[in-house]
This record gives structure tokens, sequence and C-alpha cells, in this order.
């Protein structure tokens, strides 16, 4: 008996945790309009922040892997620049092994041109205000 009561508490454990689903039905004038909101995600979720990234990099960057934000202090000759993102600033460098997306598809044309105050997200390692590329998307 008491290897299935372990069972049944582990799974109600699990089951709890699971995210949950919540439906409002409201009727007006012979209408029903159905609200349906998922508990389980964030409201401020970065799907709805209006940049140009796809789900799979906000997940990305919503995990902490990567920040979205403006250009700043860009240094094409060093393949450098900063990165403010909500008041913050890092300082983004990159590798031999950096991707590029978006409106630049590789490091001549990303560095090729100044990018002060453009847009971007930027995956890969932060370290402190430090922040080693690994993809890097012009938006």
């Amino acid at each position: 008996m008491k290897p299935t009561l372990l069972a049944l508490l582990t799974a109600a454990l699990l089951a709890s945790c699971a995210p949950k689903t919540e439906s409002t039905e409201t009727s007006t004038d012979g209408t029903t309009t159905t609200t349906t909101t998922d508990t389980g995600v964030a409201a401020d979720s970065t799907l709805n922040n209006g940049d140009t990234a796809n789900a799979s990099e906000e997940a990305d960057m919503a995990a902490g892997d990567g920040l979205e934000g403006m250009v700043m202090n860009f240094d094409g000759t060093a393949k450098t620049f900063g990165l403010n993102e909500n008041d913050k600033n890092y300082n983004v460098s990159v590798t031999d092994t950096t991707t590029y997306e978006g409106s630049a598809t590789t490091a001549d044309e990303f560095f090729g041109t100044d990018r002060n105050d453009a847009n971007v997200s930027v995956e890969g390692e932060i370290n402190g205000e430090s922040l080693v590329a690994s993809k890097i998307t012009l938006n």
C-alpha cells in the first residue's frame, strides 16, 4: 500500500506544478465571448514586446541566454559594441563562430556599417556586464 500511496502523492504534486488554463465566458446580447488565460506563462512575455525575434530566440533570451536592446559605442574595427537593455549597459564582443541573422548575415555586413542606435538581439554568455555573442540578430 505504501508504494501506491507514494505514487499517488507524487502524481498529485506534479499535477499541481503544471501550467493551468482558466476560461471565462461572457454573453452579451446573444453573443458569447470566450477568454482563455494560461496562468503558467508570465504576463510580460517577451513575445509581446514588438520586436522581430522569433519564438525560439525569445525563449533563449527569457532563459537568460541573451539580451535585446540598442547598440551604442559601436567599433567596427575591434568588432565590439555596447548594448543598452533597460537602462543597463553591456559590453558585447564576438568570436569567429558568432552567427549573424536579420538584416546583416555576416560579420562583414554587421560591422561594415555604423550600427549605433540599431536594435539588436544578442545571444551568448553573459558574465557581469560582458557578453560574448554566439548570435546577433539585427532587427
